[in-house]
């Protein structure tokens, strides 16, 4: 009896010791498979963009915008990166965040494709860029291929520094991406014409400026306004810097009255800039009174000085200040409030502007005029050499006049400056200053659907998560408990199957 007893026990323990075996076995083979599971939907999220983007802002996400703007595009697209993507964390950490934006675009659109070349073992490739590139392409460059065009990006360029290039503000990849494949695939694109035949800075002495149009989806034609007549494609007309007036009932042709055209234009829902100098507005007498229709008015021979608030020892590179947000100038800057500290917008040799509607509202009519950047109340108001006056000047205006048909409003704008500069490339394509950001929103303004001004930037100074204590719990049963009550289950099992052993 005690000899079938102790055989009873040692078959107990041997099945216990078996069972602890198998258990041991098990635990090893799930936490090995836990291991396995994490590299694996690791390198599959890497790969597929796998992830969800909690940011308040959606910086990693790409915006309906996009979405919309891209719909319709058909041309085979190349976005080539110069390293090995096993690489591109190691070329810079920021190249990481511009690729995972390019993979989204590739994911999203069948014609867009994402290409690693690495540039140190097969320079060759890159040699149609270089021969047509004044650009150096390095590891961290990017290149937007359609056809025989493409777009040569420095990764500097996917983002907005402070002044001083310490911090990065935000992250505009989106806004480059499909800015540069929008403008060599548009069969179509909405018209700027820039005035000629006045003394105005024009074609390559104006590059930065029809640059940042181009880049926005536009095509820039010069036009003599004296022979030609506005496109009906035109959304925009610039005079830059004219040096003669344009004629008006004076000329000796009704074909040739150039305020006449800018008049009908504007009467068709069309925006008119004008960036004008101080030593140049006396003398463009009928321009000057088309302007003052819209309620603005130049002072001619009159700057603008501020040694508190400039950033040349003359004082005369004005610091602008920003209007409330309410208003229909802030308009063009709203989402740069968002920032911790807004950027700068630079007007060198800026002339006083005025708003005529407030010496005389009954001018006003349908027309709204508002101030887009002031002087600090700092300034000094020089002419002829001699401080007249301090204090808060308009430096930039916008109005609008809106009217209604069929049930629906529409808009024409005119936007003044009362710095030629403020198109100067040291300016105007610097990450540093906002003066692109303030024309990129009024071209969103006129109304076209190729406009990318909509495409804002991502500030990245907001890391926060947009998402409800719910929702956060969810994520956290969703990514904690899965994998223990898998482990759970196995392990109730093999307790089951020794409880019935």
């Amino acid at each position: 009896m005690n000899i079938k007893k102790l055989q009873k026990a040692k078959l107990r323990r041997q099945r216990r010791n078996q069972y602890t075996v198998i258990s041991s076995i098990i635990t090893a083979l799930m936490l090995a498979l836990a291991i396995v599971f994490n590299i694996a939907f690791f390198a599959l999220a890497n790969h597929f963009t796998w992830y969800a983007d909690m940011t308040k802002n959606q910086v990693y996400s790409l915006s309906d915008t996009t979405n919309q703007l891209l719909a319709d595009v058909e041309d085979e697209t190349n976005i080539y990166f110069t390293v090995e993507p096993d690489k591109i964390s190691d070329a810079s950490p920021f190249l990481f965040y511009v690729y995972q934006t390019a993979l989204q675009l590739e994911s999203k659109f069948d014609n867009i494709h994402v290409k690693c070349v690495d540039i140190v073992k097969n320079p060759g490739f890159f040699k149609t860029f270089y021969t047509t590139a004044a650009q150096d392409i390095k590891t961290t460059s990017v290149v937007v291929e359609c056809g025989t065009e493409f777009r040569l990006f420095n990764l500097e360029a996917f983002f907005v520094y402070d002044e001083n290039y310490e911090k990065i503000w935000g992250y505009q990849a989106e806004h480059k991406f499909v800015s540069a494949i929008l403008s060599m695939t548009s069969a179509q694109m909405p018209i700027v014409h820039m005035t000629t035949q006045h003394g105005e800075t024009v074609g390559d002495d104006a590059a930065a400026l029809v640059e940042l149009f181009t880049d926005a989806g536009y095509e820039v034609k010069n036009i003599d306004l004296a022979k030609e007549e506005i496109d009906e494609d035109a959304r925009i007309v610039i005079i830059n810097n004219p040096v003669y007036d344009f004629a008006g009932m004076e000329a000796d042709d009704a074909a040739a009255n150039e305020i006449d055209k800018l008049d009908h234009f504007l009467d068709n829902y069309g925006c008119l800039m004008v960036f004008t100098s101080p030593t140049n507005a006396g003398k463009l007498t009928n321009l000057s009174e088309l302007l003052s229709e819209w309620g603005i008015g130049f002072n001619p021979d009159t700057y603008v000085k501020d040694t508190a608030h400039a950033i040349s020892t003359d004082g005369r590179a004005i610091v602008a200040n920003y209007a409330d947000k309410d208003s229909l100038g802030a308009s063009l800057y709203l989402d740069l409030f968002e920032l911790d500290e807004m950027p700068k917008t630079i007007l060198r040799n800026a002339m006083p502007l005025e708003i005529l509607w407030e010496k005389d509202p009954s001018l006003e009519g349908s027309k709204v005029v508002s101030p887009v950047l002031f002087s600090y109340n700092t300034a000094q108001t020089i002419q002829n050499g001699d401080a007249v006056s301090s204090g808060i000047q308009p430096l930039m205006t916008i109005s609008r006049e809106s009217r209604v048909e069929n049930n629906e409003y529409y808009y024409s704008y005119v936007l003044v400056s009362g710095s030629a500069d403020y198109t100067d490339p040291a300016y105007l394509l610097s990450n540093t200053y906002a003066n692109s950001d303030i024309l990129y929103n009024t071209m969103r303004l006129t109304g076209r659907d190729r406009i990318l001004a909509d495409i804002e930037m991502k500030v990245l100074d907001d890391t926060s998560m947009d998402i409800t204590t719910a929702q956060a719990n969810r994520w956290t049963v969703a990514l904690t408990v899965t994998m223990p009550v898998l482990i759970g289950i196995v392990g109730l099992a093999v307790h089951i199957r020794r409880r019935n052993g």
